[in-house]
């Protein structure tokens, strides 16, 4: 039975029964906005070809995302979202030429947070477990913000297994961070989450209180754990400065020029040390090109994959290394 035929029977057989599930669902939508949202993209995605699987690994039980065909693409997503979300501008484009794989970070998403302590370590230990319980020796590898700073780790830790890796406005270089900026990070008003919002995408989007409100609901579970992982990342001892010329994947550094979060200095060192690295700048972006830019960023991703080093789509050349 196609899935809209039990709605279209329970609207002709009983009209009031109908309208007061409409009703509720309107309710829950107003409560609840952010879940409605994600049921939504996920649907999209399970009709686009992509499948959600779980797999239990010796740190923790990880979901992810799967579908396409082809040599195998690892997207890895930033801090404070899943997969899905964060890389929702991605996951149905590549699949028709990719075997596209998209974890959930432990303690993101639907996957459970580690035992103990949450770190990048931990993180790359359980992407390398995940990828060799799945039987995948060698990817293409693309990370945003904390999911950059994954991503170098592991190629750094195990470059024989990183073909080509892209990083957009990576997190893991060591610099003074803006203080005020982690209340965008780990809000606590609708205000922080308006300053987060603003500091991922220069034109911003207008959403209503309602919408905010559940958005700082989300954010504030497990604040705790959060908060713990965000103080690691900025005070603790895993930045990647001295291990970037451990990399020996193809290399792509994209970044959105007006970032606050993350400078475009450091993607300008990234690139300058990895050997043979490539920096494509996004002039009119802020933290998140892959979303603000989707199709620009998969054109620049899809000839970089390609091999066709040439910046395509509208993003310039900050650098060129080698």
């Amino acid at each position: 039975m196609p899935p809209a035929m039990p709605l279209v029977m329970v609207a002709r057989m009983d009209p009031l029964t109908w309208m007061l599930g409409v009703a509720a669902l309107g309710a829950y939508g107003y409560r609840r906005p952010t879940e409605v949202f994600r049921l939504a993209l996920y649907a999209r995605l399970r009709a686009g070809g992509l499948r959600r699987h779980r797999r239990t690994l010796p740190d923790a039980t990880v979901h992810f995302w799967r579908g396409g065909s082809g040599a195998p693409l690892v997207f890895v997503h930033g801090f404070g979202t899943e997969a899905a979300i964060n890389w929702y501008g991605q996951l149905l484009p590549f699949i028709r030429a990719y075997d596209v794989l998209a974890p959930d970070l432990p303690g993101f998403g639907g996957s459970e947070r580690c035992q103990g302590t949450n770190c990048i370590a931990l993180q790359v230990r359980c992407l390398r477990t995940l990828l060799d319980d799945l039987g995948i020796e060698r990817i293409s590898l693309v990370g945003h913000s904390m999911g950059g700073w994954i991503s170098l780790a592991f190629s750094a830790a195990h470059p024989e297994r990183v073909e080509r890796l892209v990083v957009v406005d990576a997190a893991g270089l060591r610099f003074d961070p803006d203080l005020n900026l982690e209340r965008a990070l780990l809000p606590d008003t609708v205000d922080d989450v308006r300053m987060l919002i603003r500091a991922n995408f220069l034109g911003a989007p207008r959403l209503p209180g309602f919408v905010l409100r559940d958005v700082l609901r989300v954010a504030k579970r497990d604040v705790i754990g959060r908060t713990e992982l965000l103080r690691r990342l900025v005070y603790g001892a895993e930045h990647i400065d001295e291990r970037l010329d451990a990399i020996r994947a193809r290399t792509l550094v994209v970044w959105g020029a007006e970032d606050p979060l993350i400078p475009l200095a450091l993607g300008e060192r990234i690139s300058a040390s990895v050997d043979g690295a490539r920096l494509a700048v996004f002039p009119d972006c802020a933290h998140s090109p892959n979303v603000e830019h989707h199709e620009r960023f998969n054109d620049l991703l899809r000839n970089f994959l390609r091999e066709e080093y040439a910046i395509a789509g509208g993003a310039e050349v900050g650098a060129v290394v080698g």
